[in-house]
């Protein structure tokens, strides 16, 4: 008998109850061929990037997120680093409570020490009334969080899309509002409308993000922090540090260390 699948394996399960932990390390490089699962899915990484397809859209999410993908709904993922993942399924009684569309969900401290609490105990199916009450709790506090479709959002509009896209392919662009206004032939109160309606942020906060998605993937080689630092449009090692630190709660350093990956 071959491997079995994702979905083949799902359907071996037993139901959540009310959440079930699968916990595996997923290579660097690795693409999950488009599937379903009978429920609600989270999605929780250790390090990096995940993008998940979903109905023709892309989520991308650091591990500040989970993913959450609602039951019988086709994805495919893909992930650049290696990094310990962790697949929650939600009970068909406590799905309803989260999202009806594919979102990405904050991860509050509260969320988060709940999190760990299930995965240093490695639970899977849960046996214990505590645990199951302790599940509850953390999907009634996920209901409450902050929400979005996408780390990095994207954008259709005429003026935005030209402007992301220029980013994209140059993430040490560090032109103002005021002078992507005067590119775009618009004013800076219409682009930066335009930047909260379509991307939910500012300009400023989505290029932080388009160069910490950046950061993260030129960090798994061995180009070296400064020189990471300067083709990001930081004017010091020092800053590119600060924000490092800020977005994913820890140095360079030490996010390299963490991939294996020797410090320079």
């Amino acid at each position: 008998m071959g491997t079995l699948t994702l979905a083949e394996q799902d359907r071996l399960l037993a139901d959540p109850n009310p959440l079930y932990f699968r916990y595996s390390q997923i290579q660097g490089g690795n693409a999950c061929a488009e599937h379903a699962h009978p429920w609600g899915q989270l999605s929780l990484i250790s390090l990096g990037v995940m993008v998940v397809e979903v109905g023709g859209e892309r989520l991308v999410a650091p591990p500040d997120y989970l993913i959450w993908v609602p039951a019988n709904l086709p994805h495919s993922a893909f992930n650049e680093q290696t990094l310990d993942y962790t697949s929650i399924y939600v009970s068909h009684a406590l799905a309803p409570r989260l999202p009806a569309e594919p979102q990405l969900l904050a991860l509050t401290p509260l969320l988060r020490a709940l999190l760990e609490d299930f995965t240093q105990r490695r639970v899977g199916h849960m046996e214990d009334e505590w645990d199951a009450r302790q599940g509850a709790l953390f999907i009634e506090k996920l209901a409450r969080t902050r929400c979005q479709p996408s780390y990095l959002p994207q954008s259709r509009d005429r003026l935005l899309a030209p402007l992301l896209a220029a980013l994209q392919a140059a993430p040490e662009d560090n032109r103002t509002l005021v002078e992507w206004a005067r590119a775009l032939h618009t004013t800076e109160r219409t682009l930066a409308r335009r930047c909260q309606k379509e991307l939910g942020m500012s300009l400023g906060q989505w290029r932080t993000r388009l160069r910490l998605v950046k950061a993260l993937d030129w960090l798994r080689g061995e180009m070296p922090v400064q020189e990471i630092a300067w083709r990001l449009g930081y004017a010091s090692t020092s800053a590119f540090i600060a924000m490092f630190q800020r977005e994913q709660g820890c140095a360079p350093q030490r996010y390299r260390q963490q991939l294996g990956q020797p410090v320079a």
